[in-house]
């Protein structure tokens, strides 16, 4: 087992001796990268020949009660040496009503059948990701600690809403280095039901959209020095669903402490139209001057932000602004993976080619954030 008490660089663990490990925070029709196939459903399962990767789970929920809650499931997977793996879990509910977020997390290795994964499932410890089909999964997560936290959901989607990002799903992190990338997919609108708990208090989820990202990066046999999990990087992230059927995921990429943000953006319409939003000066991922400053780990977050693109075409213009639900959504997963982050529910008003839109979305902030405005 890892000594919890250990402090990692985007996840250092240490057994006896200190080992580095870091890690990264698509249909059987194919679909390339690089030269490279995505099948469905084989690929949401991890791939054991890169070192870092994550498949992560985000939405908004609504009970019988007409309350909604905010969660995150996410499933880490990281490598030390050749074949040594471990999995991380982050899970958190937020509860709007209430501005109350409620986190677990663990941290397990293969050993003793504690967490793996094959063809069906990803699991590590009580927390899993049952792989049903195409677009359809069941996440499960008994949560530990103070404040017990439990889901049990069913998603279901569509095998047209699968969103692959950059070229064909092989994405560029940076114009100036490509060689920081990642094989990047996300399913959007998987409709959500099940169950939640928090404490003792059961709650019915009657419906919900969900957010699936999927990324993994750095494959054993590459000659490239370029780590998207290095600690010196950094990004901030959104997913948004508008009400009008549009899917967007933009995303902020700093190499370094010192280095401009890079930004990118991948736009579905409902009418399935899709644009990748790659070059300079087409998206503009930027936030305002005011920080809320976390009262556990003292870390400051810039949670106002606006999303702004400029593209030929006027279905792709947005000028979106981007507010939280509540404040107080940091994950503090210092234990598991050695940082904290911020990863929370938002809510988007805006216009799209001049014409009014809303919706929600999740947003997250990786390092840097003090040092850097956009």
């Amino acid at each position: 087992m890892v000594d919890k008490r250990n402090q990692y660089n985007f996840i250092r663990l240490s057994f006896k001796s200190r080992i580095g490990i870091y890690l990264l925070f698509f249909f059987f029709s194919p679909l390339f990268a690089d030269d490279r196939p995505f099948v469905f459903p084989k690929d949401h399962s991890f791939h054991s020949k890169y070192k870092v990767e994550w498949c992560y789970f985000v939405g908004v929920l609504k009970s019988g009660e007409g309350k909604e809650y905010g969660y995150e499931l996410s499933f880490f997977k990281g490598t030390f040496g050749k074949n040594r793996e471990v999995f991380p879990v982050h899970v958190a509910i937020s509860d709007f009503e209430n501005r109350k977020h409620d986190i677990s997390q663990t941290i397990e290795r293969k050993l003793g059948g504690m967490a793996g994964y094959d063809s069906g499932k990803i699991f590590s410890g009580d927390y899993s990701m049952q792989i049903l089909g195409k677009t359809d999964f069941r996440l499960i997560a008994k949560g530990k600690g103070t404040s017990p936290i439990f889901l049990d959901l069913k998603l279901n989607g569509k095998i047209s809403d699968i969103l692959l990002h950059g070229d064909n799903g092989k994405s560029i992190k940076s114009r100036k280095n490509p060689n920081f990338y990642s094989y990047y997919y996300s399913i959007p609108g998987l409709f959500t039901k099940g169950e939640l708990r928090i404490g003792e208090k059961k709650i019915q989820i009657v419906s919900g959209d969900s957010w699936m990202d999927h990324e993994w990066s750095s494959p054993f046999d590459s000659p490239q020095n370029a780590e998207l999990s290095d600690r010196t990087n950094s990004w901030d992230w959104i997913c948004i669903q508008l009400e009008d059927g549009t899917k967007i995921m933009a995303f902020n990429f700093r190499e370094s402490p010192n280095s401009k943000s890079e930004s990118f953006a991948t736009v579905k319409l409902n009418s399935g139209k899709k644009f990748d939003l790659d070059r300079e000066g087409e998206v503009f991922l930027v936030h305002d001057s005011s920080k809320w400053r976390s009262p556990r780990t003292q870390k400051e977050y810039p949670l106002f932000w606006n999303l702004r693109t400029r593209s030929s075409e006027k279905d792709a213009m947005f000028d979106l602004k981007i507010e939280p639900v509540f404040e107080a959504q940091e994950f503090d997963s210092r234990s598991t993976t050695g940082f904290s982050y911020w990863e929370g529910a938002v809510r988007i008003l805006g216009t799209r080619n001049g014409k009014k839109v809303k919706g929600a979305g999740y947003l997250e902030l990786k390092g840097n954030q003090n040092e850097h405005s956009n």
